[in-house]
């Protein structure tokens, strides 16, 4: 009978080591090369992720001067005029520079609004203003559109002399503003 229990023994120690055999070719021998390639791929991408960030901070610092700062950002919405549309830019320019024309005592003759022009993506109201004045007058006129601290230009002028008139310059000049819609 004790043969008979050795063999029973050594039969499932036998089938016990199989079972474990198995057990190790089939699941953990995978699963220990599945963990230790994610581990490798891991690293990897760690490594890359952390070149990219020291690629960013090398560049940030080579083009700091070149990146808008929270200043230059309101510096430049400081440019923008007040409007939520081309209508509401418009009157505004129209309205400062009837103020300009009526401190300076120079005659608007005439106000027209045109067509919005474009600037890269962006809308640009289009003002014409006729008006008469004399050589000084076109100075004041021409400083004021210089030292304007907003988004205007002159897109187009043009001065008619005559000898005979007090105001002897008829000046029809366009002003072109930028308008950003801020949504």
């Amino acid at each position: 009978m004790s043969n008979k229990r050795n063999r029973q023994w050594l039969m499932g120690g036998i089938l016990t080591i199989l079972v474990i055999l198995v057990w190790w070719v089939y699941f953990y021998s995978p699963l220990q090369e599945s963990i230790a390639e994610a581990k490798d791929e891991y690293s990897l991408k760690l490594e890359k992720k952390m070149r990219v960030k020291k690629q960013i901070n090398d560049l940030e610092k080579i083009h700091s001067e070149n990146m808008i700062q929270e200043t230059d950002l309101q510096g430049f919405a400081n440019l923008m005029i007040p409007g939520k549309n081309l209508e509401e830019l418009n009157a505004v320019i129209q309205q400062n520079m009837q103020k300009f024309m009526d401190t300076n005592s120079i005659p608007l003759q005439k106000y027209q609004v045109l067509g919005p022009g474009k600037w890269m993506d962006y809308d640009m109201g289009v003002l014409e203003f006729t008006v008469t004045t004399n050589h000084q007058g076109l100075a004041y006129l021409l400083k004021y559109l210089e030292e304007l601290k907003q988004l205007v230009r002159i897109g187009q002028m043009n001065i008619n002399y005559s000898r005979s008139r007090a105001n002897n310059l008829h000046i029809t000049f366009r002003l072109e503003t930028l308008f950003v819609d801020k949504d």
